[in-house]
């Protein structure tokens, strides 16, 4: 009986530390490329991200990319200084800095920098664009890393394929948003299809719920989670937040977290 007891007192402590470890912002507000452009810092710059954290986000989006030498980068666009990324060898990306001075950083380094804190959320998209195959290795290498990093309870997933999107999903037992893509309107991101594909969070561009608005209505019936982006117009955040949704990606978070009454929390 002692030795039950004593058992019971060991799990409600380690759910105590457990709790008072990992304390989410309870906002609805994800920076777009971290919180870079109110204060013109380089998008996915450890800046921008430090800045998410410091407004009290409650998640702080970044891409991240692979190299030709297998690096993992966190940079929004395929190439740098007209280096295509995925052709190009980590120590030639970094020999043009970023505009605040930063190098490009690796995932290891973001990651590094994101589990110094218990309140904002890293949302990891990664840059599917290739092919199914690549969008997958990509995947897996990611997931490789946070998992030798002990960093998995900070991180969630975007993509816009949806094997990597399964794979994430059920690899990780994280949330994975389904992307669509951008401004075209696919077959797959009607709700039966989403439901078809297993897919248990999406986060769209914002004209698609405009052209739907009745997709919101059918994904919540099924539970999905609804994120939108980039939600950077205050009639925009209104009606986004009208329609309740999960999480909101912007280019403003301070405006938006002043909007929900967040500002300064």
């Amino acid at each position: 009986m002692k030795r039950f007891i004593l058992v019971l007192l060991v799990v409600a402590c380690s759910l105590e530390v457990s709790a008072q470890r990992f304390n989410w912002h309870k906002n609805i507000v994800i920076a777009h490329r971290g919180a870079w452009k109110e204060k013109g810092l380089p998008q996915n710059s450890l800046a921008s991200w430090r800045e998410a954290v410091r407004l009290g986000c409650h998640g702080s989006e970044c891409d991240v990319h692979i190299t030709a030498d297998d690096s993992l980068v966190v940079y929004h666009n395929l190439k740098h200084h007209d280096i295509v990324i995925r052709n190009a060898k980590y120590a030639d990306l970094i020999k043009y800095p970023l505009k605040n001075g930063e190098k490009i950083p690796t995932l290891r380094e973001y990651l590094t920098e994101v589990m110094k804190q218990n309140r904002t959320k890293l949302i990891i998209d990664v840059k599917t664009m290739i092919s199914d195959e690549y969008s997958l290795r990509l995947s897996k290498e990611i997931v490789k890393v946070i998992n030798e990093m002990g960093a998995m309870k900070w991180c969630e997933f975007l993509g816009s394929n949806i094997a990597a999107v399964q794979y994430l999903q059920k690899s990780t037992g994280r949330r994975a948003q389904y992307l669509g893509k951008w401004r075209t309107e696919l077959p797959e991101m009607y709700p039966d299809m989403v439901r078809k594909n297993g897919i248990k969070a999406v986060d769209y561009q914002n004209i698609f719920y405009f052209a739907h608005p009745d997709w919101i209505k059918s994904f919540k019936r099924r539970n999905v989670y609804l994120n939108a982006w980039t939600i950077n117009k205050e009639e925009d955040m209104d009606w986004f937040i009208r329609h309740k949704f999960d999480a909101i990606t912007t280019d403003y978070p301070a405006k938006l977290l002043k909007k929900l009454g967040y500002e300064n929390r």
